[in-house]
């Protein structure tokens, strides 16, 4: 049973939390004035704990199979979440020692990683769509709604996960 929740379940279950999350940003899209962008990235706490079930190499296989996905589903682009999701792997992969070392260092970690994956997007943007944009309206209309929102879900949810996940 461990090895079928191991290969089997756990890349079905963040597959489908890329969904959840559409959702998630949705509803909640729906609820805040239309200057602002929160979106949801619950996905992220388990796209970290992959390097605690899979070697190194899955593990960036796996992140470029979520990245096309994020891609095709979210940001109707590819490039941007399919070279990022390899790369937070590797730095997942290395540094997850010192991620599970609490619930502190995991939620830190969690927001940690939305920032500057949304940085990173919105800089690859430019290069790759050719996107002009104001750093001070990135941060304040779209990073900083998206932080809260995820801090507020993540303090619903967390023990959930740490079930799911650990």
């Amino acid at each position: 049973m461990r090895l079928l929740r191991k290969y089997y379940f756990f890349p079905l279950l963040l597959f489908l939390s890329l969904f959840i999350d559409g959702q998630f940003s949705f509803i909640f899209s729906r609820f805040i004035p239309n200057q602002f962008e929160a979106i949801s990235f619950l996905f992220f706490y388990g796209f970290m704990m992959l390097s605690l079930y899979f070697s190194e190499i899955s593990c960036i296989w796996l992140g470029i199979f979520f990245g096309f996905c994020f891609d095709v589903y979210f940001l109707n682009t590819l490039g941007i979440s399919f070279l990022l999701f390899p790369l937070l792997q590797i730095i997942f992969y290395h540094w997850n020692q010192v991620i599970l070392l609490n619930r502190l260092t995991r939620f830190l970690t969690f927001l940690l990683t939305i920032f500057c994956f949304q940085l990173l997007a919105s800089f690859l943007e430019i290069f790759l769509i050719g996107i002009k944009f104001d750093l001070f309206s990135l941060v304040v209309f779209q990073i900083a709604p998206s932080l809260l929102l995820n801090l507020f879900l993540l303090l619903i949810f967390q023990p959930l996960f740490e079930k799911i996940y650990l």
